[in-house]
Protein backbone atom coordinates (compact mmCIF):
# COMPACT_ATOMS: atom_id res chain seq x y z
CA UNK A 1 0.00 0.00 0.00
CA UNK A 2 1.13 3.23 -1.04
CA UNK A 3 1.75 5.82 2.04
CA UNK A 4 0.35 9.26 1.18
CA UNK A 5 -0.28 12.40 3.50
CA UNK A 6 -3.50 11.53 3.52
CA UNK A 7 -3.14 8.37 4.96
CA UNK A 8 -0.78 9.20 7.66
CA UNK A 9 -3.66 11.99 8.26
CA UNK A 10 -5.83 9.61 8.44
CA UNK A 11 -4.02 7.28 10.99
CA UNK A 12 -3.78 10.61 13.38
CA UNK A 13 -6.95 11.04 13.11
CA UNK A 14 -7.92 8.01 14.46
CA UNK A 15 -5.73 8.21 17.33
CA UNK A 16 -6.40 9.43 20.98
CA UNK A 17 -5.46 13.22 20.75
CA UNK A 18 -3.37 12.18 24.12
CA UNK A 19 -0.85 10.34 21.59
CA UNK A 20 -0.18 13.21 19.36
CA UNK A 21 2.69 14.52 21.80
CA UNK A 22 4.65 11.31 21.11
CA UNK A 23 3.74 11.04 17.15
CA UNK A 24 5.04 15.48 16.84
CA UNK A 25 8.35 13.70 19.05
CA UNK A 26 8.72 10.69 16.54
CA UNK A 27 8.54 13.03 13.87
CA UNK A 28 11.31 15.68 15.34
CA UNK A 29 13.35 12.61 15.81
CA UNK A 30 12.75 11.49 11.66
CA UNK A 31 13.65 15.04 10.75
CA UNK A 32 16.53 15.40 12.86
CA UNK A 33 17.78 11.61 11.23
CA UNK A 34 16.97 12.66 8.04
CA UNK A 35 19.30 15.93 8.09
CA UNK A 36 22.06 13.80 9.46
CA UNK A 37 22.05 10.73 7.05
CA UNK A 38 25.39 11.91 5.45
CA UNK A 39 26.71 11.70 9.49
CA UNK A 40 26.00 8.00 9.72
CA UNK A 41 29.00 7.01 10.53
CA UNK A 42 29.53 4.66 13.62
CA UNK A 43 32.29 6.24 14.51
CA UNK A 44 30.94 10.21 14.57
CA UNK A 45 31.13 11.72 18.15
CA UNK A 46 28.03 13.66 18.60
CA UNK A 47 28.29 16.63 20.33
CA UNK A 48 26.45 18.59 22.30
CA UNK A 49 24.67 20.71 20.00
CA UNK A 50 23.37 17.28 17.91
CA UNK A 51 22.31 15.58 21.06
CA UNK A 52 20.03 19.34 21.69
CA UNK A 53 18.43 18.96 17.88
CA UNK A 54 18.10 14.86 18.43
CA UNK A 55 15.08 15.88 20.22
CA UNK A 56 15.74 12.81 22.59
CA UNK A 57 17.05 15.63 25.63
CA UNK A 58 13.65 16.19 27.53
CA UNK A 59 11.83 13.45 25.25
CA UNK A 60 10.05 12.37 28.66
CA UNK A 61 9.88 15.79 30.21
CA UNK A 62 6.67 15.64 30.18
CA UNK A 63 5.27 12.00 31.50
CA UNK A 64 3.37 11.88 34.70
CA UNK A 65 4.32 8.40 35.32
CA UNK A 66 8.41 9.07 35.38
CA UNK A 67 9.13 10.54 38.90
CA UNK A 68 12.91 10.27 39.55
CA UNK A 69 14.59 9.56 36.16
CA UNK A 70 17.25 7.44 37.20
CA UNK A 71 14.96 5.01 39.62
CA UNK A 72 12.64 5.06 35.94
CA UNK A 73 15.93 3.73 34.16
CA UNK A 74 16.67 1.35 36.92
CA UNK A 75 13.38 -0.12 36.69
CA UNK A 76 13.40 -0.24 32.57
CA UNK A 77 16.61 -2.13 33.38
CA UNK A 78 15.14 -4.71 35.49
CA UNK A 79 11.66 -5.51 33.63
CA UNK A 80 14.15 -5.85 30.38
CA UNK A 81 16.50 -8.12 32.08
CA UNK A 82 13.56 -10.44 33.67
CA UNK A 83 12.38 -10.46 30.31
CA UNK A 84 15.72 -11.73 28.96
CA UNK A 85 16.84 -14.50 31.22
CA UNK A 86 14.59 -16.89 28.94
CA UNK A 87 16.52 -15.50 25.98
CA UNK A 88 20.03 -14.24 27.07
CA UNK A 89 20.52 -15.93 30.28
CA UNK A 90 22.44 -18.62 27.91
CA UNK A 91 24.91 -15.97 27.01
CA UNK A 92 26.25 -15.74 30.71
CA UNK A 93 25.35 -11.49 29.57
CA UNK A 94 23.17 -10.03 32.34
CA UNK A 95 22.08 -5.77 32.32
CA UNK A 96 22.28 -5.83 36.19
CA UNK A 97 26.54 -5.34 35.05
CA UNK A 98 25.95 -2.86 33.12
CA UNK A 99 27.10 0.54 34.92
CA UNK A 100 24.60 3.35 36.17
CA UNK A 101 23.16 4.93 33.22
CA UNK A 102 24.88 3.00 30.68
Amino acid sequence: MTVTEERIIEKLRSLDPSDWADVDEYITYLKYRSRHKARRDHTQVMTGQDWLESGLIGLWADRKDIGDSLEFAHKLRREAEQRGESSYGCCGGSLSELPPGG
